[in-house]
């Protein structure tokens, strides 16, 4: 049979993973036998991470996740090949004899982010048990289900938040992935603050300081305080939170990227929701880094030394943080970019 369709198929899937601020870094090309999945530098450089950043790694692992989840549904084979400096990774594609399936039947175009907030019912024992047992290479995810855990997790995301509103990169790269108007919104990529829970008067607020010096002269007023404890309250609605951790290298990240995406695809499609928390692992790889200001330095050791001792990062990097719990409404999805914006043939 004529591998296009199935490629049209395997194409549809990947472009609806999940990445930084809605940011879809990747650009897709096939050369006739395999598909390669880089970074669209032309399109993405400098208004989202960098290609070989631990955000980046995770997007590019939700996307080879997506891939062999549909390949597999449609008995397609993906074998891996070998690849260059300007791709993640690249799959040669080998036909199978049955059409593909209505591209809208695999629970993986269902998964979306959940920013609302939630029920936070107890989850399952038999849910939290598969939950301890998923791997993929190193990564592996820690449960953390106790009200009195999860308070504390959300006090290392206050925290982290601080540190992230007063850092003038991580502020501007925010403010220029959100998307106001109907006309911004309809770019596809980015942020739709429609998809944020915001207070009342909060779109107002945030179009006011994505403005980085607005932001600079309120945190003389400790602004980063009062909007790091909104997020931190509101990440302690939650049934249970999932730290995703894994390996600290280029693979680590890819594999961690490919965990979380199987486990928000299988939360979503038993009914739970999911809300990806990336400000933790970003301030601490920054603190590794030495790319925090300064002055947040010693802050950024003190946020290491407690997620190690809530984590045991020990032999592992923090990779994400999900919050999940049951749905009490449903949230607005992010849009995609179509598929001649990403691809590459």
């Amino acid at each position: 049979m004529d591998i296009q369709a199935h490629l049209e198929y395997l194409l549809e899937a990947a472009r609806w993973a999940p990445s930084a601020d809605n940011s879809q870094p990747w650009r897709l090309c096939w050369d006739g036998k395999a598909l390669a999945v880089g970074y669209d530098a032309a399109r993405v450089q400098g208004a989202t991470f960098p290609p070989e950043s631990p955000a980046t790694l995770v997007a590019m692992g939700a996307v080879l996740e997506n891939l062999h989840q549909a390949a597999e549904a449609v008995s397609v084979g993906l074998h891996a090949s070998s690849s260059t400096t300007d791709n993640f990774f690249r799959l040669e594609v080998s036909a199978a004899s049955s059409r593909p399936k209505d591209i809208l039947e695999h629970p993986l175009f269902g998964r979306h982010t959940n920013r609302l907030p939630f029920q936070a019912d107890p989850l399952p024992v038999s849910l939290a048990d598969w939950l301890v047992g998923q791997r993929q290479g190193d990564a592996r995810l820690s449960v953390v289900a106790n009200a009195q855990d999860v308070r504390r997790v959300a006090r290392l995301v206050g925290y982290a938040s601080e540190l992230r509103f007063q850092t003038r990169e991580v502020h501007q790269l925010l403010g220029r992935s959100l998307r106001f108007t109907p006309g911004e919104v309809e770019a596809a990529d980015g942020l739709d603050v429609a998809t944020l829970h915001l207070p009342p008067g909060g779109r107002m607020m945030l179009r006011f300081v994505r403005d980085w010096p607005r932001m600079r002269a309120l945190n003389h007023l400790r602004a980063y305080k009062f909007l790091a404890g909104i997020e931190a309250r509101s990440f302690a609605n939650a049934s249970a939170v999932l730290a995703v951790l894994g390996a600290g290298d280029r693979q680590g990240g890819l594999d961690a990227g490919r965990l979380i995406e199987r486990v928000w695809i299988e939360m979503n499609r038993r009914g739970l929701a999911v809300h990806p928390y990336y400000v933790v692992a970003d301030q601490l790889f920054r603190r590794e880094d030495r790319t925090l200001p300064g002055h947040l330095q010693s802050s950024g050791d003190t946020l290491a030394e407690e997620a190690g001792t809530v984590f045991d990062l020990r032999l592992h990097k923090l990779y994400m943080l999900l919050r999940i719990g049951y749905p009490t409404r449903t949230p607005v999805k992010s849009r995609r970019l179509p598929l001649d914006r990403i691809r590459g043939f």
